[in-house]
């Protein structure tokens, strides 16, 4: 069960960092332990993954030659300043709402939202708080089809 509970951990981080997939793969670790253990461990995952991805995203807007291409191209130069307010503005509720679409690979959405994003702190906690919700809702459902039929 711990086994199956860390590759659960190190794959809900993975989900945000680097692999484009559905969180909702994690619910296959059901079979080994509790529903509600999985999905915590997974929502701690997610909430790492997004507080790491954060500073990455920090480290890589510092970069010179992103920074020279930004600074080059009109039109990249509108959507950062486009893209900046709108996340500013909407933030981790937005991110919280979107991170509930189900079956949704978020990663490309994390990703911008974490370049963007001002309050590390927020962020992880919309990434956790969502996914523990999506994660929940998604087993609720698994649970009443499988013992229902």
């Amino acid at each position: 069960m711990a086994f199956a509970l860390f590759l659960v951990f190190l794959y809900a981080a993975g989900t945000v960092i680097a692999l484009p997939t559905p969180q909702e793969l994690v619910l296959g670790a059901v079979a080994t332990a509790p529903g509600w253990a999985v999905i915590t461990v997974a929502a701690a995952g997610r909430a790492l993954g997004a507080y790491l991805l954060f500073f990455l995203g920090a480290k890589v807007k510092s970069w010179q030659k992103l920074r020279a291409w930004r600074e080059k191209d009109k039109r990249i130069q509108r959507w950062v300043i486009r893209t900046e307010r709108w996340v500013n503005r909407l933030g981790a509720p937005a991110l919280f709402f979107l991170l509930l679409i189900p079956g949704f690979p978020d990663t490309v959405v994390t990703y911008v939202l974490a370049m963007f994003n001002r309050r590390p702190w927020a962020f992880a906690l919309a990434m956790a708080s969502a996914s523990a919700l999506r994660l929940s809702l998604a087993y609720l459902g698994i649970f009443y089809i499988v013992n229902r039929g």
